[in-house]
């Protein structure tokens, strides 16, 4: 399975980052090692002057990052009934998510540093607590990215007016269970709609805000449609139709159509690839990136690219690949 680093919705009009911050690796990696290991005096190109080829190198995601993974997974197998009434940050309602739980039906999580964090923190929660009261561990889950949403939001200037009683009560009621929609998305008239949909899903998943906070947020909504143009609104509607089209590709329709049918994924592959990890710190890089990657599912041309990038953590093809490799190094 692919997935993408970020996501553009439109180019000068909204940013949606696809899964919160995707892990990166640092200026502690090997990468970065690599580059301070030349020797003094050492000539950047050939005598030939053509440009010198890059060495291969080591730039993987950090480890920190990829042993929270199977700690997550581990949270999502042992208490669905928790992670089912956490909201998912990331924006997940893009991918037809209706709680961090969903996100843990697939490999989706395993690249969604959002998804990831908040399984880890209700975890951490469940150990402090016990796990006898779902609704108020998810709260505190809420509440803590609710309240950064909010702050961002109000911080990057993106919507208008949000630091309006309107604008302030619009953050309140549509962060309970997912980002909050852009004003510019629809028209006034097509808002009242649209609204009308999202009470009657708020009262299924008792989520209902106070009403007077509820109609601050509909007048506030209204009134900011009224500010953007028809072609705006069709540029905004591309941008979204453009994001779906490219989860669909980059994650699979069976991420990107979960049923809460479908269950968790054992932790146990991730805790697998944690271990490769592991192996491939000790195989040169220059051994990794000789080795040929065919994996359908991802766009990597060596073993090495795939595990520099998010899609190893997802990739059955590359973990075999550096089992076999550590295998191999083992017999000899």
């Amino acid at each position: 399975m692919r997935t993408g680093h970020s996501l553009l919705l439109g180019a000068a009009l909204i940013t949606v980052v696809a899964c919160g911050n995707q892990p990166t690796a640092g200026s502690s990696t090997v990468a970065a090692a690599a580059d301070s290991s030349a020797p003094a005096g050492a000539s950047d190109e050939p005598s030939s002057g053509a440009p010198a080829a890059a060495a291969p190198r080591k730039d993987f995601i950090p480890l920190d990052y990829l042993q929270r993974i199977p700690i997550a997974y581990r949270v999502a197998r042992d208490h669905p009934e928790v992670l089912e009434k956490i909201a998912c940050y990331c924006p997940c309602e893009l991918y037809g998510h209706t709680g961090v739980v969903d996100c843990y039906r697939s490999q989706h999580a395993a690249a969604c540093a959002t998804c990831l964090e908040e399984a880890v923190v209700a975890g951490q929660l469940i150990e402090q607590h016990g796990a006898h009261d779902p609704p108020a561990i998810a709260a505190q889950v809420n509440s803590r990215y609710r309240t950064a949403i909010v702050r961002n939001y109000t911080q990057n200037g993106q919507f208008p007016n949000l630091r309006s009683e309107s604008g302030g009560a619009y953050l309140q009621a549509c962060s309970a269970c997912h980002q909050p929609p852009h004003p510019g998305m629809y028209s006034p008239d097509e808002w009242k709609r649209s609204l009308a949909r999202m009470e009657a899903y708020s009262r299924q998943r008792d989520l209902e805000p106070d009403p007077a906070v509820w109609q601050r947020a509909v007048d506030y909504l209204r009134a900011s449609a009224g500010q953007f143009t028809a072609p705006d609104r069709e540029r905004y509607r591309e941008s979204l139709a453009s994001a779906v089209e490219h989860l669909k590709v980059t994650e699979g329709n069976a991420v990107y159509y979960p049923t809460a049918q479908d269950p968790t994924l054992d932790p146990a592959w991730f805790e697998r690839m944690v271990r490769a990890y592991r192996l491939a710190r000790d195989i040169p890089a220059e051994v990794l990136a000789a080795t040929p990657l065919d994996d359908p599912s991802s766009d990597c041309s060596n073993l090495l690219d795939c595990l520099n990038s998010i899609a190893g953590v997802t990739s059955e093809a590359a973990v075999e690949a550096v089992e076999a490799i550590a295998a191999g190094d083992n017999n000899d």
